[in-house]
């Protein structure tokens, strides 16, 4: 009998919060239940998560560490358990959320019972594990014998495409954003009270307190603007390992008070702080300090979406795949994050002009819901189930 059944390995998913976890659970809440099931580690709280979520999830012991030991033990297990539900659910297709650790579940599914198999990547993996001839290896076997080859934005899929893959295995599919929970709406009085933003030009990032986010570059610019800007602020959303430092370098540049770190802030809640700022801006760069990390880059950008759909206009760095999630010149600003003069000129040139702010923000609030809505995204996922 033949089976409508699909496995999806996302690597991450809700209760993780990341980007990957975001782009799975949103495409996946869209799609029908019954025949897709979703296999992914028991991280913390993820009994309370999968009774809210309601999806076809089954949670393995499954470690989540990111060192390539963790990485290759993650694929083992991810194999293992796979072949296990195959067994029951007779999965007709595969799709991996990462070209390693689940790549090789849906390459050995496809080598021992012929099933096709699509892997999912982001951006930076090449640079990241590159340097290992046998993971490098690894992932020209895992992505060759893949069906389709999903990347999230044209410049990953050019990432791929210098490993001599065939350019017809490539089907873009970008993140999106959910336009009925991001969507602009007045600022919320009780945060303005919390963080003290009444008459306040406001500067928010979204984002993992990582180096390549480039949250230093943009307190810099903060505290060079200090004297012509008296009222602006910058709102940093998020956590990370580089929160030490950064709170120690706006305290050293004396701008700790304009600093303003928020910390975790639920994805329900999310809408509330875009809806504070008057400028997104995420400087987003290569990795170079961290050497686990080395190469690492935004292949997308989801943040850059969130924001356009509340309407709010975006300045982004130029490195990564962010020209498919901001568009320049239209939604918002991409300038060189190295730079600070450019970064401080842009930042400028917004301020001081409202009627380009609105002009961005409304286009990019149009853009958001015409080509980036959820239910646009899934649909073309449910193209290839």
């Amino acid at each position: 009998m033949y089976s409508q059944n699909t496995l999806l390995i996302p690597g991450d998913f809700p209760p993780v919060v990341s980007g990957i976890a975001t782009y799975f659970y949103q495409i996946w809440r869209l799609l029908l239940k019954e025949n897709n099931y979703i296999l992914c580690p028991k991280d913390p709280d993820w009994e309370k998560c999968d009774h809210s979520l309601a999806l076809n999830t089954i949670r393995r012991r499954i470690p989540s560490g990111d060192a390539t030991r963790d990485k290759l033990f993650k694929g083992l297990l991810y194999a293992f358990w796979t072949l296990i539900l195959h067994r029951k659910h007779h999965f007709r297709r595969i799709h991996c959320g990462q070209v390693l650790s689940s790549g090789f579940a849906g390459w050995l599914m496809n080598k021992l019972y012929g099933v096709p198999y699509i892997v999912y990547v982001y951006g930076s993996e090449t640079f990241r594990f590159g340097r290992s001839r046998l993971l490098s290896k690894f992932i020209k076997v895992f992505l060759n014998n893949a069906e389709w080859i999903i990347p999230n934005s044209h410049f990953t899929r050019d990432e791929f495409l210098a490993l001599d893959l065939p350019p017809e295995k490539f089907r873009i599919i970008t993140p999106g954003v959910d336009t009925n929970i991001f969507k602009p709406a007045e600022k919320d009085p009780a945060l303005i009270g919390k963080y003290d933003l009444s008459g306040k030009k406001v500067l928010l990032t979204v984002a993992r307190l990582d180096e390549r986010k480039g949250h230093d570059v943009v307190i810099r610019a903060v505290a060079d603007l200090a004297s012509q800007f008296p009222k602006l602020v910058y709102l940093i959303v998020g956590r990370g390992r580089e929160e030490t430092r950064l709170r120690q370098l706006s305290k050293d540049l004396n701008v700790a008070d304009r600093v303003i770190f928020c910390g975790y802030v639920d994805d329900l809640e999310l809408p509330k702080f875009y809806n504070l700022c008057d400028i997104f801006i995420l400087l987003n760069r290569q990795t170079s300090a961290d050497p686990r990390l080395r190469g690492d880059y935004e292949g997308f950008g989801i943040v850059f979406l969130e924001a356009s759909a509340c309407g709010k206009p975006v300045i982004a760095g130029n490195f990564g795949g962010v020209a498919s999630a901001v568009e320049h010149d239209r939604s918002g600003f991409i300038t060189d994050p190295t730079n600070p003069i450019t970064v401080k000129s842009t930042i400028v040139s917004l301020i001081k002009n409202q009627t380009l702010m609105n002009q961005l923000g409304q286009y990019g609030l149009q853009r958001a819901r015409k080509s980036f809505d959820w239910q646009i995204i899934s649909e073309e996922i449910n193209k290839i189930l």
